[in-house]
């Protein structure tokens, strides 16, 4: 089920003695827990909802605990995230299920089921997980525009993509951003690419495309320039590491295309590489730059960069401008 389902679903009668809710997306078991607490009677809460913290072998005190009648009003609603449950514990809890005490609920956050085991096999089929997986792709600027929207503020699909392309696809920096830019632009105000482009910073990995973008441009002085700025903020060796990457990707996508005998990769095409939708749309663009064969040098070049920077005392900002400067002279010959 859906958070909203879960919401709607534990405010009412047709509420369920156990309920896991996995995934490990913060926004969404936050608004979880909140629906969980209200739904206890709040002159009864201190008795009736507890957030338990037990260690492994301790599933038993669970089980005692949910099988206890609530004080007064129902239901008694204990909290339990991620115990270190032993397969024990797991099949202690399976048991429970057979036999559960329908006046008390069970909500069980566990970021990563293990499918494995009976106990999440049973709790899947009956409909009793509440899917809180991070969003990716289109469902993640849907995520976006949404927190937003509860911040009061509007904001379009562009702009949203504009800073999970900047910012990255971590969630709580996305919540971050959020709060960030709600608090600047106030109740019914309206976000703007330009603002985005404003406020939001470039994370290193965004930095890494801005770089890749100019050496494709062959714009050596924006990619120096990118390629400084990294170095300010960041250690030379992860510099590189997303360097490397950066390149590899370009591959990756080259090599599809070809797979696929297309010169633009769709959605599904690309799904195995796991790249946002604009992430995946920049590639693609710098891919059509970037001959197999000038490819294959920039790899060649960063591992020969990386090789030289542990290997000997020159300094690192030379060396990664002396790399920036070769990468960005691998496209000025013609090549097929």
């Amino acid at each position: 089920m859906t958070p909203e389902d879960f919401i709607s679903e534990i405010a009412g009668a047709s509420r369920r003695p156990f309920y896991l809710i996995s995934g490990g997306e913060p926004s969404a078991q936050s608004r979880c827990l909140a629906a969980a607490e209200a739904a206890v009677d709040p002159g009864f809460r201190d008795f009736n909802y507890q957030v338990l913290d037990l260690d492994s072998g301790q599933a038993s005190r669970l089980v005692g605990e949910a099988s206890t009648m609530p004080f007064f009003v129902s239901p008694r609603m204990l909290v339990l995230k991620n115990p270190p449950f032993s397969a024990d514990d797991w099949n202690a809890l399976l048991d429970y299920l057979d036999n559960p005490n329908n006046e008390s609920t069970i909500v069980l956050i566990v970021d990563k089921p293990d499918s494995r085991l009976k106990f999440f096999k049973k709790i899947k089929a009956g409909g009793a997980e509440v899917d809180c997986r991070p969003p990716k792709g289109a469902a993640l600027v849907k995520w976006l525009t949404t927190e937003f929207s509860r911040r009061g503020v509007t904001v379009s699909g562009l702009a949203a993509s504009m800073i999970i392309e900047r910012a990255g696809n971590d969630l709580p920096t996305l919540l971050g951003e959020a709060e960030k830019l709600s608090l600047y632009l106030g109740e019914g105000g309206r976000l703007t690419p330009d603002l985005v482009k404003e406020m939001v910073s470039l994370s290193p990995n965004a930095n890494v495309f801005e770089l890749g973008e100019a050496l494709g441009r062959q714009d050596l002085k924006s990619g120096l320039a990118t390629l400084l700025e990294l170095l300010a903020t960041e250690h030379h060796l992860p510099v590189l590491a997303m360097m490397v990457r950066h390149f590899r990707l370009i591959l990756q996508v080259k090599t599809l295309q070809t797979l696929h005998g297309t010169s633009r990769l769709s959605a599904d095409q690309a799904q195995g590489l796991g790249l946002h939708p604009f992430v995946l749309e920049k590639t693609q663009g710098q891919a059509e730059r970037w001959p197999w064969k000038a490819v294959a040098e920039a790899l060649e070049a960063v591992e020969e960069a990386h090789r030289t920077l542990v290997t000997s005392a020159t300094p690192p900002q030379f060396l990664m401008e002396n790399l920036a400067l070769k990468l960005g002279t691998l496209l000025s010959v013609k090549r097929r």
